[in-house]
């Protein structure tokens, strides 16, 4: 039970990587499906997963501390 609160945890810490990622798979195959199957509208519409997916990406990494100035306590210094 502990383990699997413990993985439960990590998923919860690195949970807009998760989102992150999994919008540039979505967009990835929606934009695959649409050129296979020469449909100019759905590839086209599956872009537009990707500028959320790249939102995600950057709020996880602030949160992580790896971009940005952002302190421990979530607030800007001044």
């Amino acid at each position: 039970m502990t383990l699997l609160k413990q993985a439960l945890a990590r998923v919860y810490e690195y949970r807009m990587y998760f989102l992150g990622v999994s919008g540039f798979v979505i967009a990835g195959l929606a934009v695959t499906y649409g050129v296979q199957t020469e449909d100019t509208v759905a590839a086209l519409g599956a872009l537009l997963f990707l500028p959320n997916a790249v939102v995600l990406l950057g709020i996880g990494l602030r949160e992580q501390g790896l971009i940005g100035n952002l302190s421990p306590s979530g607030s800007n210094p001044e």
